[in-house]
């Protein structure tokens, strides 16, 4: 729980962790599912841009090899998984370790104007690169102001 002053009244008020996620959800425009599941060790952060071309997504994977990197479209999601190695060293004792290693995943919710077909994905200086292009949806012409309403023709029969 989160605790907040309130000058107005100069009582505690407190925000749920259900109230503040209900604060925050205008801010995400691709949802994300970061539920801890019996296989996902860890989450890595990432960073979602978009321009009017393309979606980008950018996941820093360090000391991660391209080989132990899965990006796969599944319906209208895309999934990217993988693994970091455990910083264990047969010739080191380890005192403390904090940062993440072991298996992850990552799925995100694809807007409808996201390619399912067009991504393409990069990864180097250990940060993964993944770009889902846009489709660009036709919209339909409208009738010019001086023309008539068309009217649809329907059979007596």
């Amino acid at each position: 729980m989160i605790g907040r002053f309130c000058a107005c009244n100069k009582t505690m008020n407190t925000i749920t962790r259900a109230s503040s996620e209900r604060l925050l959800a205008p801010l995400a425009t691709i949802p994300a599912c970061q539920v801890r599941n019996e296989e996902a060790d860890w989450f890595p952060p990432v960073d979602i841009l978009e321009d009017a071309e393309e979606y980008l997504f950018r996941i820093d994977l360090p000391e991660t090899k391209p080989e132990d990197i899965r990006v796969v479209v599944e319906g209208d999601g895309l999934f990217i998984s993988g693994e970091r190695p455990e910083p264990w060293q047969a010739n080191k004792t380890c005192l403390r370790v904090e940062r993440p290693h072991g298996y992850f995943e990552r799925r995100f919710a694809l807007p409808d104007d996201a390619s399912r077909a067009e991504i393409d994905s990069a990864f180097t200086e250990c940060v993964l690169e993944v770009r889902v292009r846009k489709v660009r949806f036709l919209a339909p012409n409208p009738a010019p102001a001086n023309t008539p309403p068309r009217l649809k023709l329907v059979s007596a029969s």
